[in-house]
C-alpha cells in the first residue's frame, strides 16, 4: 500500500494518472516524485482500488489527476477523495502553452492529456527536437521540434489492439499468442504478432525519418508505455524508453500551476 511521505511543513501533492487501463499514483514532494505505483482498474473498481490504496496515507495538500478514461471514472475518484480528504481533485487538460511547449492543436484542450504531459516530460528531457511514443492501449506518436513547437502527431491502434481487431473479424484462434520480434513469421499466431509490431516500427521510423529530412537532424526518439521495450527491440533508430514520462510531466505541471 502506498504511503504519503511525512512533511512537518507543506503536505505532499498526490499526482495520478488514469490511463484507459491502469490508474498510476506518486507523491510529489520538494520538487521529487515518490515511486510509482499502479493497479489495474474497471469502471467499478476504481473506489475500491484507491480505498484499499490509500486508506493509510497521510492527508495531501492537493491531488492533481491525468484523465483519459472517461468522466465515469473522474467522478468516482472525486466522491473518493472528497469523502475522504475533503479535497476536489485538479483535473489537467491541454493548454495552448505551457513550459516551453506550443500545442498545435487548434482547440488545444483537445489534444489527450496523456500526449501533452508526455511532451511536457520531454521537453524537460531535452532541448532537441523530439519524437515521443507512448505504446499502450492505443499509440500515439508526437513530434516536438527543438523550439519547443509540437507539430502534431499520429495515433494508431495499440499492439494488443491490433492482435484483437484482426481476432475478432477472422476464425484465427487467439490461443498462444507469441511475442515475437521476429519479422517473418512461421506461424499464424507469430506473424499476428509480428504484423502488428513491425507495422508500429515501421511507421515510427517513417515519422523519423521524415522529420529528419526536413528539420535537418534526426529527432530523439522517447518511448513510453507497456509496450515500449517490444517496440525498441524492432526499432533501427537509437531510442530510450522513460516509462515515467507522463508522470514526469504530471509533476512539472503540478508545480507550475
Amino acid at each position: 500500500m502506498s504511503a504519503c511521505p511525512k512533511s512537518p511543513d507543506t503536505p505532499a501533492t498526490l499526482l495520478v494518472d488514469i490511463g484507459n487501463t491502469h490508474l498510476k499514483w506518486a507523491w510529489l514532494e520538494g520538487g521529487r516524485i515518490s515511486a510509482v505505483e499502479s493497479g489495474a482498474h474497471r469502471p467499478d473498481s476504481v473506489v475500491a482500488l484507491v480505498g484499499y490504496s490509500w486508506a493509510h496515507a497521510e492527508r495531501p495538500g492537493r491531488v492533481v489527476v491525468a484523465n483519459v478514461a472517461g468522466q465515469g471514472l473522474a467522478n468516482e475518484l472525486e466522491q473518493w477523495t472528497t469523502a475522504a480528504w475533503g479535497i476536489a481533485p485538479e483535473f489537467v487538460t491541454a493548454a495552448a502553452e505551457e513550459l516551453g511547449v506550443r500545442n498545435a492543436y487548434r482547440q488545444p484542450g483537445r489534444l489527450g492529456v496523456d500526449r501533452w504531459l508526455a511532451l511536457i516530460g520531454a521537453r524537460d528531457r531535452t532541448r532537441e527536437a523530439v519524437c515521443v511514443v507512448d505504446c499502450g492501449t492505443a499509440i500515439t506518436i508526437d513530434m516536438l521540434a527543438a523550439d519547443g513547437r509540437h507539430l502534431g502527431g499520429l495515433i494508431l491502434p495499440g499492439l494488443a489492439m491490433m492482435r484483437d481487431a484482426l481476432i475478432d473479424r477472422t476464425q484465427i484462434s487467439q490461443a498462444g499468442m507469441p511475442e515475437t520480434t521476429e519479422l517473418l513469421a512461421q506461424d499464424t499466431a507469430g506473424a499476428i504478432a509480428a504484423g502488428g509490431l513491425h507495422a508500429a516500427a515501421a511507421l515510427v521510423e517513417r515519422v523519423v525519418t521524415t522529420a529528419a529530412e526536413q528539420g535537418g537532424a534526426t529527432p530523439r526518439l522517447i518511448l513510453t508505455g507497456g509496450d515500449a521495450r517490444r517496440l525498441k527491440a524492432v526499432l533501427n533508430p537509437e531510442a530510450v524508453i522513460d516509462p515515467e514520462l507522463v508522470m514526469r510531466g504530471l509533476a512539472l505541471v503540478a508545480q507550475s500551476r
